[in-house]
């Protein structure tokens, strides 16, 4: 798709964005110190590399700092290359943030998310309620779950 396929995701995102911000106030708030949205719930999957969203380990729209809501990015990873993303400000505005895992793909990363100090997207998801994330795991994914992180909200099914 190239620059036709960048442009497409740019004004897709500027259109997301419109719209979330056209929703009143009284149904979407919005926090008074940034302006970012307060969802209630954002109910999130993750890759095995760690990504949540469209917001990958390493790539630098996970330091964005420009306030809005909806990224686009060119370049991920992943096919398609061109997509957007709610910001890593968006989703730790949210009220609460819950990561959902199954299988024996994600295990790995489950482990390192809990590792002290891990960046990965997925950890750096937490949301701005006092509690932190709740993690949805399967068995075949919690399998490698640190036995100290045992008081954090973890589910395993």
């Amino acid at each position: 798709a190239g620059a036709a396929g960048a442009e497409m995701a740019k004004a897709a995102a500027e259109e997301y964005e419109r719209r979330l911000r056209s929703i009143p106030e009284a149904v979407l708030p919005r926090r008074p110190d940034s302006g970012l949205p307060i969802f209630d719930l954002l109910l999130l999957g993750f890759g095995p590399d760690g990504h949540i969203c469209s917001l990958f380990p390493g790539h630098p729209l996970l330091e964005d700092t420009s306030s809005r809501w909806i990224l686009d990015i060119a370049d991920s990873p992943k096919p398609p290359p061109e997509r957007i993303s709610l910001s890593l400000p968006a989703v730790n505005s949210a009220m609460k943030v819950a990561l959902v895992g199954t299988g024996d793909g994600k295990k790995e990363v489950v482990k390192l998310a809990f590792t002290p100090g891990c960046e990965l997207p997925c950890a750096r998801a937490y949301g701005a309620g006092p509690e932190g994330p709740t993690w949805v795991l399967d068995a075949p994914a919690a399998s490698l779950f640190p036995e100290e992180a045992s008081e954090l909200r973890v589910f395993v099914s």
